[in-house]
């Protein structure tokens, strides 16, 4: 596995909870098989589309000598550059 570059998103800060910074190595294991949609818009380059389906994941976090494993579901995608994209997931409250 490649030692990913620092990167930093600058966003909205909608969120409710408190974060930290972090160098934790994740692992992501799709576990909805498949969804679908209605296309918003298409071209011979790709396609923009709304789903009412949620993409399930479960996220492994090797956190120094902690592993620990959380499911939620994969909220946003954005390419930050053309060799790299950024993922949120939002966790599953326990």
């Amino acid at each position: 596995m490649h030692k990913p570059r620092p990167v930093r998103a600058e966003v909205d800060d909608r969120r409710t909870d408190s974060r930290r910074n972090s160098q934790a190595q994740l692992t992501i294991t799709m576990e909805s098989p498949s969804f679908g949609g209605q296309a918003e818009n298409l071209s011979q380059a790709g396609v923009f589309f709304f789903s009412p389906d949620r993409l399930r994941v479960r996220v492994e976090i090797q956190d120094g000598q902690t592993r620990s494993t959380r499911d939620g579901y994969l909220v946003r995608v954005e390419r930050m550059s053309t060799d790299l994209t950024g993922y949120a997931i939002e966790f599953e409250r326990p």
